[in-house]
């Protein structure tokens, strides 16, 4: 990937600061951009919530992390709001003090609330501002920020409607290369059968009970059908389900692994979330799924997401006001049935170089402000 990006880029060694946090789906596109910085040379640390999910991933990838502290604006009525400007206010000034410290070239912000000090900290620097926003209806944050940057990243063309004012550039959602993972899975080590089609289920790392009751439910006549299960129940889910299922032919049921990144490949059909981050997984893995949108998440995100993936006909939606045993498993038949044209739809999908790309433009656009200052 270095050699194809160097001849296009000639800064010398920049500083790039990385905001970041809340959930996987900003945190590791902002790993993904951050590995493609430091293998050209670049210097690159991040700032997060402190005792945050960010801090854990991105400290054990070996980056320099600085702790803030801040929080959502809720939308119900919540006493937690009145700390909000107070919050905003201090954490603003931290992160000036921290991108005056580190002589920020540039900052990247992958959404979530706690981009919003670190982009307001970089605008008022007149430090350019780069964002990337995974979903396809960008949050609050990203909202705000999208005036003070100078590009936009985004990973659905649908994003691009929602913010009319931004320079925009659709280039996909990074994904993190993949270091010190387990072997390649194979079905042998999960005691399924190979001539069978697998289901592959996950509610994200914690789990989901409503998605785990309803597969639950729709177990029997899934087995009944032909399917095997690979099943992710989460850690809070876990003990209930494995004492039911595990042990059952055709069923692999775990809390959580790492392996999960190769589980996907050894699947014909997925039943996920509809998080940025999973989609992509979906695509690069070239895996139709049936999409259960969080309807708690932020900006109802999940379901645009979803929403997206249907019309481009790479998934299909299922809304969980709707979710039923009998609901769930004739989504998964239509899918399997139409199985072909799902995958021709996906086997259209570019290869996953968002990374790679965001970090070329970024570059670029920086090398054009240094050329220009050269100049004058």
């Amino acid at each position: 990937m270095a050699e194809r990006l160097e001849p296009k880029v000639k800064n010398s060694c920049l500083s790039f600061v990385l905001g970041c946090g809340g959930t996987g789906g900003h945190i590791y596109p902002a790993i993904a951009i951050a590995q493609q910085l430091q293998q050209l040379g670049h210097k690159v640390s991040f700032i997060g919530n402190r005792g945050g999910m960010e801090e854990t991933l991105i400290t054990g990838q070996g980056y320099a992390f600085k702790g803030i502290r801040v929080q959502k604006l809720y939308r119900r009525l919540s006493l937690a709001n009145l700390l909000f400007p107070f919050l905003l206010v201090s954490s603003t000034l931290a992160c000036l003090r921290l991108l005056h410290q580190n002589k920020a070239g540039a900052v990247i912000c992958t959404g979530g609330f706690v981009s919003g000090p670190i982009g307001i900290a970089a605008a008022l620097l007149r430090i350019p501002l780069y964002l990337h926003e995974s979903n396809s209806y960008p949050g609050i944050t990203t909202k705000y920020l999208a005036r003070h940057s100078r590009f936009v990243f985004t990973g659905f063309s649908d994003t691009a409607k929602h913010l009319p004012r931004a320079n925009i550039r659709e280039l996909g959602i990074p994904l993190a290369q993949a270091e010190n993972l387990p072997h390649d899975a194979t079905i042998e080590e999960i005691s399924l059968d190979g001539s069978k089609p697998i289901l592959l289920v996950t509610g994200g790392s914690q789990g989901s009970l409503a998605i785990n009751s309803t597969v639950a439910a729709a177990l029997p006549r899934l087995l009944e059908l032909g399917w095997q299960v690979i099943w992710q129940t989460g850690q809070a889910g876990y003990e209930e389900f494995a004492a039911r299922f595990s042990g059952h032919a055709g069923i692999y049921v775990f809390a959580f692994s790492p392996q999960l990144k190769n589980y996907y490949q050894l699947a014909r059909v997925a039943v996920t979330r509809a998080g940025a981050m999973t989609i992509a997984e979906l695509i690069e893995n070239r895996l139709p799924a049936v999409l259960i949108p969080l309807p708690t998440a932020a900006e109802n995100h999940q379901h645009y997401n979803a929403l997206e993936q249907q019309r481009k006909g790479q998934a299909l939606l299922l809304r969980q006001s709707e979710l039923t045993g009998d609901k769930l498993v004739e989504a998964i038949s239509q899918v399997g049935k139409n199985h072909p044209s799902y995958l021709e739809k996906l086997e259209q999908a570019p290869p996953n170089t968002a990374a790679e790309d965001i970090a070329r433009e970024i570059l670029t656009d920086l090398n054009k402000e240094q050329h220009n200052a050269g100049k004058n």
